[in-house]
């Protein structure tokens, strides 16, 4: 049995809520409507773009955990990547595979196992803003929409779970940046750059590696809380 097609109200909300990035105007040409249809249907269903957006910048946040500085702007994510003169974009989705035994000691599978990678870079008004990477076991396929998507990579692969999924193992370190990140985020080759991780854990059960990748001078690592914190410093090896 065919799917039932989606109304233009639907359609409206989808967008909306997948990328809170568009403008209005441009959700009005893809759903082939007017602007002003599209603010009647957002303002009936009580949805703000601002609002979605500084949700959005809220859990990028607390992903990454660290304060990213956007030059122009006062330090952190939320208000500038909220302000409506601002665009996030992205650039089209690398995968390949890899094979690194600590990482797949995280993902519960054999040491040797090569794992795969799908990175992206991140744009900020039309400039390099951060790589994200998300590493997986076993097999995905994305169609022409998705990777045409400006989803978070997590949820595009469909790996976190509303209410039933968790990040966890939280790290940061610094590494030399390698070809491909030097080519993404326009720094030289072996600048230092920082790598902010988490274990994605649905339902109990590891299901991938989600990382972000700057150009460490361009990042403060920051404690907040008043609640006691647990650090651990570990030997990097390899």
């Amino acid at each position: 049995m065919s799917a039932v097609p989606e109304t233009k109200k639907e359609q409206i909300l989808r967008l909306a809520r997948q990328d809170p990035f568009l403008k209005v105007e441009e959700i009005a040409a893809k759903v082939d409507t007017t602007p002003r249809y599209v603010r009647t249907i957002l303002s009936e269903a009580k949805i703000s773009l601002m609002q979605l957006r500084r949700s959005y910048a809220r859990r990028m946040e607390q992903r990454l955990g660290i304060d990213v500085g956007i030059r122009g702007s006062e330090p952190g994510l939320t208000t500038p990547i909220a302000d409506t003169d601002r665009c996030l974009g992205s650039d089209e989705i690398r995968i390949h595979k890899v094979e690194r035994s600590d990482w797949a000691t995280l993902l519960g599978v054999a040491a040797d196992e090569p794992l795969l990678m799908l990175s992206r870079v991140r744009m900020m008004d039309g400039q390099p803003f951060f790589v994200s990477q998300v590493v997986t076991t076993g097999d995905f396929s994305l169609s022409e929409e998705m990777l045409a998507s400006d989803m978070p990579l997590p949820e595009l692969l469909g790996l976190t779970q509303p209410d039933a999924t968790e990040l966890k193992k939280w790290s940061l370190e610094v590494e030399p940046a390698d070809p491909y990140i030097t080519a993404c985020l326009g720094v030289s080759n072996g600048e230092p750059v920082m790598r902010s991780g988490n274990l994605i854990v649905a339902k109990g059960r590891p299901v991938g590696l989600e990382f972000s990748i700057f150009p460490a001078y361009g990042v403060r690592f920051i404690l907040d809380g008043d609640g006691e914190y647990e650090l651990r410093v570990v030997e990097k090896t390899g």
